[in-house]
């Protein structure tokens, strides 16, 4: 069936119309191209794959390349930005065969994509074998022959860079000597503690770099975001060139928002086998790893004669797995794939013509980029949100408008770090030295965590006193880049190691009792070994989740900085943060309805991150209770319902951000409301919601007034993360005090 006949099927039928919220139709762009003068040989490989034209973007990125700045380019996804970065690249190879080049990817999957890619063209050229990828995957006979024979280009991940290319440089002299260009693609992707901690190992880069006397320019890619310059040049540590206007072409796409008047799994379901049984390739996006096989089981309940045409696609697949998904998806082979954010990314799979999100994937920027996923081959595609029951996810539903009005988030870092930097300051010591001289850190910056780690022994200083070296030989394996904090191994019963978690979040997810997701599958957590930092698990496969209940107190450290508008301040600083679990709650996945309490004596967890807030003043106190509103169920609805917004403006997760609410804080005297970093040491997202505290409180309003339920549902004020099972709540003097600060 042609896509405008499954458009017309869709818009007759009852079901669909109702619970249709809103529908937009992109319009087709059409390519603006640019000449660029290229090399007769490179050109003519261009020629035999019909490349005759080079986008605008393509040719702009080029220029600046060739004039020695470091560039990021941003564009939407299937933009041709690939293609930016390999033509100087093989340009460089072609001037210089033993030219090298450093492809990063952040997940192991986009490098497999873009190696056959460069490849191919390089074998055209006559450059056999130019790229190789070096990580996690690749065999211990494998590294050894790259490293003894080198490509011209490496292609890995910040886990291998980190964790092999760095701390053994010695062994890749030759490679670093010769760094040409360093391509660090998906941008976006490196935000929070991940990108934190990736800005550390980047500048840990740069410092071996310069050892070599290599002066590489970094090459970025991102997809939209509010602010690619700034994040590149607090990843690298340099200033960067921005080119953020495509000349790609791009197909129509029609845009429908879904609101469920059932369970939107239910919805999502029936869509995803309509699509299939009219001939559409099709793709689900879900938001967790059981709804993605879930609803795989569903669509074979329903339809039993698309078992050999669809597939799930997750983490926790094999390798060999996932590229076999890819490549029949790539090859028609499938019809449909469910997966969840794992197919996200870049990797190639072909012209799919149906997107189905179930669930609002959490920013902007994400959606753009799964809405990327269809219609790459020019052909219209469409794509359908489906609302699950979550605040962001009503506000678009209630204003599909103001999506495409809305400009993208931040993808927000704290490259300085306290607690990050001091992980990565032991393992740039054990690859060099550190001095007061170096090329790369500001040491005047660090002599105060330089000073903490000599005194807990993990540096030690030279007797001059201007040289440092690590005390232990190599450090790297007991720094995880994708968490803060001390790591607790995750162990079956027979002592076999499954996984890892960190510290930070170990009494809140792997509590004795606790239902821990770790690779796609369920885990009951037996034993929470906080000596021997291990919790000890057991396969399961129950229809039921586990969500704590906490107590929490904060203490203000330091005030940095704060921000007035309409006679409110808001203040930004240092928090000390206190958690204590108290037990927690059996949920049913579906419905989020309480099946059990239980009890629970855990220690105490303390950790120091950066926070906001604001401080209720007497007059605003005495009119919440003069109104009938409750002062406690108002200030903490006010809170979840601000944490359930701060994805609208940062690339994060409700996850990444705590609150607490006092209807009488002990150091002020008076009612306060915190919000916070969930990450020790705080990562950035405290500090962007300052910056847009207006905005935020205005987005804050709006979803609480516009949610039709009576007293406070999981659309508005409800925090399904709540410690305190969501009492007290008070949705209409949430609704009061949000006015009063942003009107009176």
């Amino acid at each position: 069936m042609e896509i405008k006949d499954f458009i017309d099927l869709l818009e007759r039928d009852r079901e669909f119309r109702i619970q249709l919220s809103g529908e937009k139709y992109i319009h087709p762009q059409k390519p603006q191209y640019m000449s660029i003068d290229i090399d007769e040989k490179l050109r003519a490989v261009f020629k035999n794959r019909g490349i005759n034209l080079f986008y605008s973007h393509q040719v702009k990125t080029i220029d600046l390349i060739r004039q020695g700045e470091n560039v990021v380019l941003m564009t939407p996804t299937a933009s041709g930005k690939s293609l930016a970065y390999n033509i100087p690249v093989l340009e460089s190879i072609m001037d210089n065969p033993h030219s090298q080049s450093l492809y990063i990817f952040p997940l192991k999957g986009l490098e497999q994509d873009q190696l056959r890619n460069l490849n191919e063209f390089s074998g055209e050229l006559g450059i056999h074998n130019a790229g190789d990828v070096y990580d996690g995957d690749t065999p211990a006979y494998r590294r050894k022959k790259i490293r003894e024979s080198l490509p011209n280009v490496i292609f890995t991940n910040p886990d291998m860079l980190h964790l092999a290319l760095l701390p053994f440089h010695r062994k890749w002299e030759g490679f670093f000597r010769n760094l040409k260009f360093v391509v660090i693609d998906e941008i976006h992707a490196y935000r929070g503690v991940f990108g934190s901690h990736v800005a550390q190992v980047f500048r840990r880069l740069r410092r071996i770099c310069d050892y070599y006397e290599a002066g590489p320019q970094f090459i970025t890619a991102s997809a939209t975001i509010a602010n690619p310059g700034k994040l590149a040049e607090e990843l690298v540590g340099l200033p960067f060139k921005v080119i953020d206007e495509s000349g790609a072409p791009s197909a129509g796409k029609l845009f429908y928002f879904i609101n469920p008047v059932e369970s939107p799994y239910g919805v999502a379901t029936r869509l995803f086998v309509q699509c299939m049984k009219a001939g559409l390739r099709t793709i689900v996006f879900t938001k967790a790893r059981k709804i993605t096989e879930l609803i795989y089981t569903w669509t074979l309940n329903y339809a039993p004669e698309l078992e050999d045409k669809i597939s799930p696609y997750r983490a926790g697949f094999l390798p060999k797995e996932r590229r076999e998904i890819e490549a029949r998806l790539f090859s028609g082979e499938l019809l449909g794939v469910v997966s969840t954010s794992a197919l996200e990314l870049g990797v190639d799979i072909g012209g799919l013509d149906c997107c189905i999100l179930c669930g609002y994937p959490g920013s902007v920027s994400s959606t753009w980029q799964r809405a990327g996923r269809v219609g790459r081959h020019g052909q219209e595609s469409i794509v359908m949100l489906v609302a699950i029951q979550d605040a962001l996810d009503h506000y678009f539903v209630k204003h599909p408008d103001e999506f495409f009005e809305k400009s993208h988030e931040a993808a927000v870092i704290d490259p300085g770090n306290r607690n990050i930097t001091m992980k990565h300051l032991p393992c740039a010591a054990s690859e060099l030295p550190l001095r007061l001289n170096d090329g790369i850190y500001d040491m005047d910056k660090l002599m105060p965590f330089i000073d903490e780690l000599v005194s807990r022994k993990l540096l030690s200083k030279s007797k001059k006193g201007e040289v440092w070296f690590p005390v232990n030989r190599r450090p790297h394996r007991d720094v995880g880049i994708r968490a803060v904090g001390e790591r607790f191994l995750l162990v079956s019963e027979s002592g076999k190691s499954v996984g890892e978690l960190s510290g930070g979040r170990v009494f809140r997810e792997a509590f004795p009792g606790a239902i821990y997701l770790h690779r796609g599958r369920q885990y009951k957590i037996l034993d929470l070994d906080i000596e021997k930092k291990r919790a000890v698990c057991t396969p399961v496969n129950l229809q039921y989740y586990t969500q704590v209940l906490s107590k929490e107190t904060t203490e203000v450290i330091e005030e940095k900085d704060e921000k007035e508008f309409n006679n409110l301040v808001f203040k930004w600083g240092s928090l000390r943060i206190t958690q204590k679990i108290t037990g927690y709650e059996k949920k049913r996945i579906f419905d989020r309805i309480r099946i059990a309490v239980h009890d629970l004596d855990m220690p105490e967890y303390i950790f120091q991150t950066e926070g906001i807030w604001t401080v209720i003043d007497r007059k605003t106190e005495a009119e919440i209770e003069d109104n009938g509103f409750e002062l406690a169920g108002t200030l903490h609805a006010v809170e979840h319902a601000t944490i359930a917004c701060m994805p609208l403006f940062a690339l994060c997760d409700r996850g990444d951000i705590g609150g607490l609410s006092h209807t009488g804080f002990p150091a002020f005297g008076r009612p306060a409301i915190f919000i916070y970093d969930g990450h020790e040491g705080g990562i950035g997202l405290s500090r962007r919601a300052l910056e847009v505290v207006d905005e935020w409180l205005e987005a804050t309003l709006k979803i609480i007034e516009e949610c039709p339920c009576p007293d406070g549902c999981p659309s508005c004020v409800q925090d399904p993360q709540c410690g305190n099972s969501n009492e007290p709540l008070d949705k209409h003097g949430a609704k009061y005090l949000l006015k009063r600060w942003l009107f009176d």
